[in-house]
């Protein structure tokens, strides 16, 4: 039977509702002890747009299995839940898949609501898991309280060529997960016009960048001097109107 973990994800004040909790799934009835978004703003999914989304981030790929799920459970706030939400799961936070959408019952505002298993991802890889709010329960915000996701005590490593299989402007990094032997080799140009590249950490902050003339077949980019600590990075290379992305991970 594969051993998993479960990853819980409060959101504030985590000792406090540790302390306030008798059962593993029950769930206390204090507003400030969960996730509310009154605004909608752009969706790390461009295809869910301007919507109320919450975006979880492991820093590494998992196997994902069940997912249990705590609404919104203040008794002057439980309009404020979720009732209908999609989930989308990704490798890489640029290229999505869907999970499916999902109907989230009304919270009853008492310190004994224990949620719902609401879906189990049956050993899907992901790294992101995204959820975004298409309904609630008719109030003016969207909201939930926690969710639980047990996972796998193995990191799962996604290859470049799961994560985007380009027809041109490629590169292949090797070791992945990094270390100070790494390289990045890039080659199948679209063109000869000069390469842009920039290599950025999760945060979006940029930690090299530059341009690359493609005078030959392949130009090796040095990454094994990089100030990079563990966790993800991003190397993104356009050329002209072509852009790609690569995932690198470090791991101590």
């Amino acid at each position: 039977m594969k051993k998993t973990i479960s990853i819980i994800l409060f959101f504030v004040f985590i000792s406090a509702n540790i302390s306030a909790q008798c059962f593993l799934d029950r769930h206390n009835t204090t507003w400030f002890d969960g996730w509310i978004s009154c605004t909608t703003s752009v969706n790390p999914n461009p295809i869910r747009g301007e919507s109320h989304w919450i975006l979880y981030n492991f820093n590494y790929p998992y196997e994902l299995f069940q997912m249990h799920f705590w609404n919104t459970n203040a008794p002057d706030y439980l309009a404020d839940g979720m009732q209908n939400i999609v989930i989308d799961i990704s490798n890489d936070g640029i290229n999505w898949t869907e999970a499916g959408e999902f109907q989230i019952p009304i919270a009853d505002g008492t310190s004994t609501y224990e949620g719902l298993d609401l879906f189990n991802f049956d050993g899907t890889s992901a790294q992101y898991v995204l959820i975004t709010g298409l309904t609630n329960h008719g109030g003016s915000c969207f909201g939930l309280s926690e969710i639980r996701i047990d996972v796998a005590d193995d990191i799962v490593v996604v290859s470049n060529e799961e994560l985007i299989n380009p027809p041109c402007l490629s590169a292949q990094i090797f070791p992945n997960p990094i270390n100070e032997n790494s390289k990045a080799i890039i080659s199948n140009y679209c063109s000869n016009a000069p390469i842009y590249y920039s290599i950025q950490d999760i945060s979006g902050r940029t930690i090299k960048s530059g341009e690359i003339i493609p005078e030959s077949d392949e130009v090796e980019l040095d990454i094994n001097s990089l100030p990079i600590v563990s966790g993800s990075y991003i190397l993104s290379l356009q050329q002209k109107d072509v852009m790609r992305r690569f995932k690198m991970m470090k791991v101590d």
